[in-house]
């Protein structure tokens, strides 16, 4: 493998990193030039046939279907919401029970955020749209929707992160879920630290800093101490609920129920009440993940798993029906929902390209049919590859950062552990050290990539106004998910 090889490996981060953070452009920007770029990349620097570029790209398109009909219900939903003030009323009624306005940031932010990542449900649909009724700017808000989960999103989902990871790698699962939680630490407080940036200026930013911190030092440790009691099925969820339990105990004032708040709150008792089922009572679980399911195969290599019962678009849409029936006497709902959806195809188009671009950029090398692979033009490969090469001993230093660039090409953390989870094991071997903790160090670092991943910005602006400003919110994202990533490695490295 040579130099130049290496180098052109990351010219797709190049590209998307002058376009995001120099030149401020819009996430479907990002996604045509990204996959455009990256198409001709494979064809022409990595020999990979056109109808294997193709093939790879509808796959993705294919593989992200289960995000997109999430996000269609995220933003119909949120519209809804919004417009008829449920959105503010359920923000109000935080406030009335916490002891200083600034608190409904960090209920919100990481007290809801991570109980809804562990409920499989996408945080941002609803966090997004709450942080700015709760007085963030929409910018602001689309990133803290993403920041406030990102840290602890390798022990989230329901646990499926770390089971993706085992299976990959081979290794324990036990040992591997324990690793990286508690690695996952460092990382939700290294993202915490940066939380003031994007609170309002009247709310104290700085002043606020420790108790940032000690929130996420709440949400991180009880999240840890799940994991090794209890599983890792359930981490997050305890993370979130925990910070969310202290909170309501320190608050001056109690919580009053009323009849209008119930009704504002039954559209997410449909998202969580079916996703907490699934995911607790063992028969129902193994009856939406492994047999409610079809199967759909675009790539002969790769067999795509629709699980409509287990997921969380099903009843995001069972959500925005409830939001119809209990609102339509406050909106126009025909006309709130066409507005959502003028709003949407925008972003569901860029992640459409990017889930494209991801699977392009993970199947290059393949010859025609998809039968062979030469690994010295298959791009995962060279990235992992080269960075072991070239950093020698040094290499548990950048193993986050290979997890973040994974995220950010694809959006997806797990995509992260695909392309670069079985090189771990062999690196470590080279290198004498714990292959659990490589693998802990890539996995945290994929989640931590999500903060700077165009497609979750793409995903968290539309749901709270800033559509159009994804090139801003990402100048400052990148280099934050890149500051995070090197901080992991540095952990990673002494260890």
């Amino acid at each position: 493998m040579s130099l130049a090889t290496f180098a052109l490996s990351w010219s797709p981060v190049l590209l998307l990193g002058v376009l995001a953070v120099g030149l401020k452009r819009p996430a479907l920007e990002l996604s045509i030039y990204g996959l455009v770029f990256t198409a001709g990349l494979a064809h022409l620097a990595f020999q990979t046939p056109l109808s294997v570029i193709l093939m790879a790209g509808v796959d993705g398109v294919v593989t992200t279907l289960p995000l997109l009909l999430v996000v269609t219900a995220g933003i119909l939903l949120s519209h809804l919401l919004i417009a008829s003030q449920a959105i503010d009323r359920i923000v109000a009624w935080f406030l009335q029970g916490l002891r200083h306005p600034r608190h409904r940031h960090l209920f919100i932010g990481l007290g809801i955020c991570n109980f809804l990542e562990e409920a499989s449900v996408i945080a941002e649909p609803i966090v997004a749209p709450m942080l700015r009724a709760a007085g963030v700017r929409p910018a602001d808000a689309a990133a803290l929707s993403i920041i406030g989960y990102a840290g602890l999103m390798s022990v989230e989902m329901t646990g499926i992160i770390v089971t993706v990871l085992a299976l990959v790698t081979g290794l324990p699962l036990g040992e591997l879920a324990a690793a990286t939680a508690w690695l996952s630490v460092p990382g939700v407080l290294a993202l915490a630290a940066f939380v003031p940036w994007y609170l309002p200026e009247k709310d104290g930013r700085w002043s606020f800093l420790p108790q940032i911190l000690g929130s996420g030092l709440v949400v991180g440790l009880v999240a840890v101490a799940t994991t090794l009691t209890l599983g890792v099925a359930l981490a997050g969820m305890t993370g979130g609920l925990a910070l969310m339990v202290v909170l309501m105990l320190l608050g001056s004032r109690r919580w009053h129920w009323s009849g209008g708040i119930i009704r504002d709150f039954l559209p997410f008792a449909c998202i969580l009440a079916p996703l907490l089922l699934v995911n607790t009572i063992p028969r129902l679980h193994e009856l939406t993940l492994n047999h409610w399911t079809f199967q759909v195969k675009v790539v002969p290599i790769h067999r795509i798993t629709m699980t409509p019962f287990f997921s969380a678009y099903l009843y995001l849409f069972l959500a925005l029906g409830m939001a119809v029936v209990l609102f339509k006497s406050k909106v126009k709902t025909s006309e709130v929902l066409a507005a959502g959806l003028r709003q949407a195809w925008r972003a569901l188009a860029a992640m459409a390209l990017f889930g494209a671009m991801g699977q392009i950029i993970a199947y290059t090398g393949y010859g025609e049919g998809f039968v062979g692979l030469e690994q010295y033009q298959n791009m995962p490969w060279v990235l992992a590859m080269g960075l072991k090469s070239y950093t020698g001993s040094w290499y548990p230093l950048f193993v986050p950062l290979l997890g973040w660039v994974g995220t950010f090409l694809t959006g997806y953390g797990v995509a992260s552990l695909m392309l670069f989870g079985g090189l771990q094991v062999h690196a470590a071997a080279l290198l004498g050290v714990s292959p659990v903790w490589l693998a802990a160090g890539l996995t945290v670092g994929s989640a931590v990539g999500s903060i700077s991943s165009p497609f979750k910005i793409a995903l968290a602006a539309p749901m709270c106004g800033a559509l159009g400003q994804e090139g801003e919110i990402l100048r400052h994202t990148i280099p934050l998910g890149l500051a995070a990533s090197f901080f992991l490695g540095v952990i990673l490295w002494t260890l």
